[in-house]
């Protein structure tokens, strides 16, 4: 696959989408006593953002620059584990979820 390059952009837009739905999957999770950890393909915001990514500004981007982008996200800002293909809030991540204006806003 050719490099692509990402918009700043565009990254944050993948980025405010995931924590807001990672947060509000979590409060559901909690609320019914299920595992608060999750399948990243399983995000609904995942697919839409995807789709629009490859129609509307970089044709060869797929699942794996999404990973990417998250990864690198959860290694500088720590508010979120991989493993795999999965994700869960850490601590510090939920510490920011409870504020009401978030560093991903």
């Amino acid at each position: 696959m050719a490099y692509l390059t990402i918009s700043d952009r565009d990254k944050k837009m993948i980025i405010w989408n995931f924590m807001e739905e990672l947060w509000e999957n979590y409060q559901n999770a909690v609320e019914n006593n299920l595992p608060t950890d999750f399948e990243i393909n399983n995000f609904y915001n995942f697919g839409i953002l995807l789709d629009y990514l490859k129609n509307n500004s970089l044709g060869d981007f797929d699942e794996s620059e999404m990973y990417k982008i998250l990864i690198d996200y959860a290694n500088e800002k720590r508010y979120i584990t991989t493993n795999g293909k999965y994700v869960a809030l850490t601590q510090k991540g939920l510490d920011e979820c409870a504020k009401s204006i978030h560093d991903w806003d």
